[in-house]
């Protein structure tokens, strides 16, 4: 009834059924004259005054580290990134070393390949789309690694942000309610998607 042969091996996943893994160039991500790269301890004081601005921090949703938070923080990324949960980066000058603000892939979802950006920048590198290079970089990055689908989530009726993820080419899906922040308040924030090809 059930037949006598051996059973057949099971078939080995291909390369789009892998989960995918998170990981990032220790050379960085050459970004249209601008790169885009890990953070190193020398950075920490030109990067601490982001953490340190309220409305920065807001806009972006950034934790509210202080100097020796980030020095603490820095020995735990390799393994931050490896975990998938997180690759915090800069965006810097290659010439000068002038840190223009940041970025990060996060909260990778390895089985269904999704994955989060954020992006930030400092006022005085505003206006000359380095944010919208920035996520569209860091989407692109992601899809190299086998993901299907980044996500990007900004502040409800943030419009700036809003247009940097437009022009990055992403889609805008809609308003997800009670969306946490890293001071524990959760708010309203406006989802956007990108998928490969797009």
């Amino acid at each position: 009834m059930f037949g006598t042969s051996a059973p057949s091996p099971p078939a080995q996943p291909e390369a789009g059924d892998r989960p995918v893994r998170l990981s990032f160039p220790a050379e960085g991500l050459p970004l249209d004259g601008l790169i885009l790269r890990i953070p190193r301890v020398d950075d920490v004081q030109a990067v601490a005054p982001a953490f340190a601005d309220s409305e920065l921090r807001e806009a972006a949703n950034l934790p509210a580290f202080r100097p020796d938070d980030l020095v603490e923080l820095l020995p735990q990324i390799g393994e931050l990134i490896a975990s998938g949960r997180l690759a915090p980066l800069l965006v810097a000058e290659p010439r000068t070393g002038e840190i223009l603000g940041g970025g990060a892939l996060h909260h990778l979802d390895a089985e269904r390949r999704i994955i989060e950006i954020g992006y930030w920048l400092f006022p005085r590198a505003r206006g000359r789309g380095v944010a919208t290079k920035v996520a569209r970089a860091l989407a692109e990055h992601a899809f190299a690694l086998g993901v299907q689908r980044v996500v990007a989530y900004v502040n409800a009726g943030n419009r700036d942000s809003e247009r940097v993820l437009e022009r990055a080419g992403f889609t805008r899906e809609g308003i997800s309610r009670s969306m946490p922040k890293p001071d524990g308040r959760r708010i309203n924030k406006t989802g956007y998607s990108l998928l490969p090809g797009e």
